[in-house]
């Protein structure tokens, strides 16, 4: 490879494999790689903390649910007293959401508690470790390979399929435990679908990674045919 091209855009790639076993390619994976290393361990050692605290019976967290929790309700209202409280300027009101909370959790109240957010973590966990199996791979073997696009095609789609699982689970569980905090307030699908919000950011971020996967695969596909004529 001419020197010119190898010093382009990028820090310059050796002519022999690196003394560690990475690939010549590994550098340009900095500094995501660095992130996701370091995420992913820490995600992996708060697991580990939380089941450890969790086997021992003590409070493990905001995730698993403890002694206490709360629901807030998706509706607000406005009352003159507020005004009195708040002193906002003239012309302007105040409304408040109400937020249900207990010191006495039952066994469904710490399900739903649980499932409201775990979903997420859970994705989120997914995703680094998908993206930290890439990186390895890819570390290894070369950034431009099947192998690499495969693992990122498969991390698109559990982006794309988990943070819409993870948004309809989480609904389901925050309207189920409010349910049971508020008299007022009953666990239908109308209310489940009203407290669904679409994660916009998420599906678009999926469909990104899935499009680049595509044309990451296209241009192996091309290499593989010019060093077939070559």
């Amino acid at each position: 490879m001419p020197a010119a091209v190898r010093r382009a855009k990028g820090t310059e790639l050796p002519d022999a494999p690196l003394p560690s076993g990475e690939h010549p390619e590994a550098g340009l994976l900095q500094p995501v790689a660095t992130a996701v290393r370091f995420l992913y361990r820490l995600a992996l050692a708060s697991l580990a903390i939380g089941a450890a605290g969790l086997l021992a019976g003590t409070e493990p967290g905001p995730l698993w649910g403890g002694s206490h929790l709360c629901a807030e309700a998706r509706s607000t209202f406005g009352a003159d007293t507020f005004t009195r409280i708040f002193q906002p300027h003239a012309g302007v009101g105040v409304t408040a959401r109400p937020s249900y909370c207990t010191d006495h959790v039952d066994g469904a109240q710490r399900l739903y508690h649980f499932l409201g957010s775990f979903p997420s973590w859970l994705l989120v966990l997914g995703i680094l470790f998908l993206l930290n199996r890439l990186i390895r791979g890819a570390s290894r073997e070369g950034v431009f390979t099947a192998r690499a696009a495969k693992h990122l095609r498969v991390a698109g789609w559990w982006l794309l399929l988990g943070c819409l699982f993870a948004e309809a689970v989480e609904a389901a569980a925050r309207e189920a435990l409010l349910a049971t905090l508020a008299r007022e307030h009953t666990f239908t699908v109308g209310s489940w679908l009203g407290a669904w919000q679409t994660p916009y950011a998420g599906v678009l971020m999926a469909l990104g990674i899935l499009t680049f996967a595509r044309i990451m695969r296209a241009g192996v596909a091309m290499r593989e045919d010019l060093e077939g004529t070559v």
